[in-house]
């Protein structure tokens, strides 16, 4: 038997997933995509009631940006 702890976990949040709950292996995790799932699932992040997320500052992804609507040509 093994143990393992993330240097991201804090209180059992996760500070590289904007205080996501920590579910090793979600998507922004040190382990996805490293790591196998028995049942082939990879876990989604969940945040705590009334935790206000932070988009578009968490490493690579950002937020998506909306277009102006463009005018129509006369």
């Amino acid at each position: 038997m093994s143990g393992w702890s993330c240097q991201f976990e804090v209180n059992e949040t996760c500070l590289r997933v904007d205080g996501a709950y920590c579910r090793p292996g979600m998507k922004g995790c040190i382990l996805h995509g490293q790591v196998t799932f028995h049942d082939g699932i990879v876990p989604m992040p969940t945040w705590p009631p009334g935790h206000r997320r932070n988009l578009g500052t968490s490493g690579s992804e950002s937020a998506p940006q909306l277009e102006e609507p463009r005018p129509e040509p006369k």
